[in-house]
């Protein structure tokens, strides 16, 4: 028997526990093309994740699913989970609360939203609860992360045609698929032989959203050499769990995910540009020459975040070329001449 389909928008929202209660886990990516009728509930200037997440439901262009977990990261997220309850009465909802900053009193805030998130899931797919089904889905989740970390680090290595979209395509397959599928694939991806190529500049990628494995055959159409992908459908969806934290896997799950890599509306209290250095950092263990940042549209926590990056980067000599987008191909096809430009600058 299939398992329900779960829907979720967020890296906030573990994987582990939609699949310890007995759910397929579905990430409803801002992706299709479906006609533009979130204006009808959301204000026209929110950020075109969520705007592109609601016209998929009004045009039920979704799989058979049953229930959305929402978190409230941002305002623009929480409106569309108000909105998808007018799109989708039928659909069960829940909302978790995420915590701006990791203090220890949020990481304990965090782990409960997480305990009631698991209890509620495994009541709606009438499941016994069990901690111990969690600990074991995060077990395999972190066999994921460690097959992934092995692929990433070879994309810093050398320039690898095709591998970054390939490790895009197994994180995709973690977010609508299954964990167990996605690491057979990273697997799989880690024992081909890959041939290395000479001429694209290695580039260091972050932000928020780019998730479609396409893209990143376009840079390296356009010379670049993609070292990592630093964004919350990337590298940080993936992140390890470290069990070794905490007894509780909540806690555990609650402390890995509010002091691993952030994304831009989280914060660290006691340094503040943490963000900015962490950037620094990652583009430079992944053997980048250069930072490419991608956004989308109307994103107020990245953009605040972006005049400290470009400053981080330009005292560590490392050339920066900041884009915006809407999440569509078409978008992302404005944007070549400036890659190019901006690869050919580095004269790899």
């Amino acid at each position: 028997m299939k398992d329900k389909i779960l829907g979720f928008t967020c890296a906030y929202a573990p994987v582990p526990i939609i699949e310890a209660a007995g759910f397929q886990a579905f990430r409803v990516l801002p992706q299709g093309e479906c006609p533009d009728q979130a204006g009808q509930l959301l204000h026209d200037n929110l950020c075109p994740h969520v705007k592109r997440v609601l016209d998929r439901a009004l045009d039920n262009d979704l799989p058979e699913v049953s229930a959305m977990v929402f978190v409230n990261s941002c305002d623009s997220m929480r409106r569309v989970a108000d909105a998808w309850q007018v799109a989708r009465p039928k659909d069960q909802v829940m909302v978790l609360d995420l915590p701006s900053t990791n203090t220890p009193s949020s990481i304990d805030f965090l782990a409960t939203e997480y305990d009631r998130m698991a209890r509620t899931l495994f009541t709606w797919n009438n499941q016994a609860f069990s901690r111990e089904k969690v600990r074991a889905r995060i077990k395999v989740w972190n066999d994921l992360s460690h097959t992934l970390g092995r692929l990433e680090t070879k994309m810093g290595e050398a320039f690898y045609p095709g591998l970054a979209a390939a490790v895009q395509i197994v994180v995709n397959t973690a977010a609508t698929d299954s964990v167990d599928a996605a690491l057979a694939m990273a697997k799989a991806a880690v024992a081909k032989a890959w041939a290395p190529a000479r001429g694209h500049a290695p580039v260091f990628l972050f932000g928020n959203l780019l998730f479609d494995p396409k893209v990143f055959d376009l840079f390296e159409n356009w010379n670049m050499h993609v070292t990592r992908l630093d964004f919350c459908t990337g590298s940080r969806f993936v992140s390890t769990v470290d069990l070794s934290l905490a007894d509780d896997p909540f806690v555990a799950l609650a402390r890995s995910y509010m002091t691993g890599p952030p994304c831009a509306r989280t914060m660290d209290i006691t340094r503040p540009g943490n963000l900015a250095q962490e950037i620094v950092e990652r583009a430079g263990a992944s053997n980048a020459r250069a930072v490419m940042g991608f956004t989308l549209k109307f994103c107020d926590p990245y953009l605040a975040r972006i005049p400290g990056i470009r400053q981080a980067l330009q005292d560590a000599g490392i050339p920066f070329l900041m884009l915006e987008g809407d999440c569509t191909m078409g978008d992302i096809g404005q944007q070549q001449t400036r890659i190019e430009a901006f690869t050919e600058m580095l004269g790899v």
